[in-house]
């Protein structure tokens, strides 16, 4: 007998999930239901806003300088926080947009995931290429067929203070030119139960254009930086370097994966994040002293005497 959905366990679901959306795409069956959900966006907004009260979160929007005209489908592109960061940019948004969700995992046994599907959800298992692959083309194919977007382009949480915008993976700039739709940039950082947004100005990218997409990612970065850069500058008396306590990152860690009460994981958003192979960290430089056997030759490595 076949197995319900019900019965797998979370990583049997996740595969299984990835799979039909796999099947489905190869079966040539389009992308349903971008029109109906149009019709259900003022019910998902009263949700979001009844969640947000309950939350006890405020929104301050710092600027908006976007310009979106009625019935053209735009990407709303963000930077990655975490917490309720995705609920309450639908409320800054206030227009119908997909939502780009990658490992969504626990999210498909929560209640939430009900107001996933009636906002619309495309959804991906971002260490499965082919499924990666199907996701672009159903975000390119709801784009050319009416639907907007939103998408965060880090991939991942970002858990390091010292970067307000990780480096971006480059689906969001090659969709936005293979479909033809402007880019909003979008910044989002929270202070206690403040979230704050900014709203740069939309933009094309021409399809002839000779720009590389590595260039146009690094664009879309940069505003992206810029954006939150001017939260941090709002923010001035918040941000006070001399308030800055010891064991600050295991703090600043702490309280963005405390924001979820969804179960993901510090390693998770460390691993899903966009890894430059140009670059090396810490820890792979020194990876070797586990390898290492300690004698009088290499000693100096460790700083430490050998003694008979």
């Amino acid at each position: 007998m076949k197995k319900i959905f019900s019965n797998y366990s979370l990583a049997e679901l996740c595969e299984k999930k990835a799979e039909k959306r796999i099947s489905r795409y190869k079966q040539g069956k389009p992308l349903r239901g971008i029109k109906f959900r149009k019709y259900l966006h003022p019910l998902v907004l009263g949700f979001l806003v009844a969640d947000k009260i309950q939350q006890r979160e405020k929104i301050v929007v710092v600027n908006n300088k976007s310009k979106c005209r009625k019935g053209n489908p735009v990407i709303y592109a963000c930077n990655h926080i975490g917490g309720n960061e995705i609920e309450r940019a639908f409320l800054v948004i206030k227009k119908p947009a997909y939502l780009m969700l990658g490992n969504p995992g626990i999210l498909y046994r929560s209640p939430i995931w009900l107001f996933m599907i009636m906002n619309g959800v495309i959804s991906i298992e971002t260490f499965n290429r082919e499924d990666r692959k199907v996701g672009y083309q159903r975000a390119v194919e709801l784009l050319t067929k009416g639907g907007s977007l939103l998408i965060f382009p880090e991939g991942a949480w970002n858990v390091t203070p010292n970067l307000p915008v990780m480096k971006t993976f480059t689906g969001t700039v090659r969709m936005a030119k293979e479909s033809e739709r402007e880019i909003i940039p979008m910044a989002v950082q929270q202070y206690g139960k403040t979230l704050y947004y900014n709203i740069g100005e939309n933009y094309s990218i021409p399809c002839d254009t000779e720009k590389s997409v590595d260039e146009l990612n690094k664009e879309l970065r940069e505003k992206l930086c810029t954006l939150e850069w001017e939260i941090m500058e709002k923010c001035s008396e918040v941000l006070k370097r001399e308030t800055v306590p010891d064991g600050y990152l295991d703090m600043y860690q702490s309280e963005i994966i405390n924001r979820s009460a969804y179960g993901f994981t510090l390693q998770a958003a460390i691993d899903e994040s966009f890894h430059d192979k140009t670059v090396i960290d810490s820890k792979e430089v020194f990876s070797f002293y586990d390898k290492l056997n300690i004698s009088h030759n290499n000693a100096f490595l460790l700083n430490k005497k050998i003694h008979n």
